[in-house]
């Protein structure tokens, strides 16, 4: 963001109506059209990379879950096994 001392630097260009300055204006305006509007179009189309990082996500989510479970699982026999080497 600008200081308060580049701001007060800035030099406005002139107001005269003269053609010189007209198209300096219309230059500027078209230049400023055509950023917005790419930056419009970029901004409506979806991005790979984003896809990806979610499908990732997704991925590394559903294989914690898997390792939980077979965790879960061979404690499960575990505890079995030994209630039943207890019982004998």
């Amino acid at each position: 963001m600008a200081t308060q001392d580049e701001r007060q630097d800035f030099i406005f260009p002139p107001n005269d109506n003269s053609v010189q300055t007209n198209l300096r204006f219309d230059l500027t305006a078209e230049k400023w059209t055509r950023a917005f509007k790419s930056a419009q179009i970029g901004a409506n189309t979806p991005s790979v990379g984003g896809s990806l990082a979610v499908i990732g996500l997704l991925i590394s989510f559903f294989i914690n879950i898997v390792i939980f479970l077979l965790i879960c699982i061979v404690d499960f026999i575990k505890w079995t096994m030994g209630k039943r080497l207890e019982l004998k």
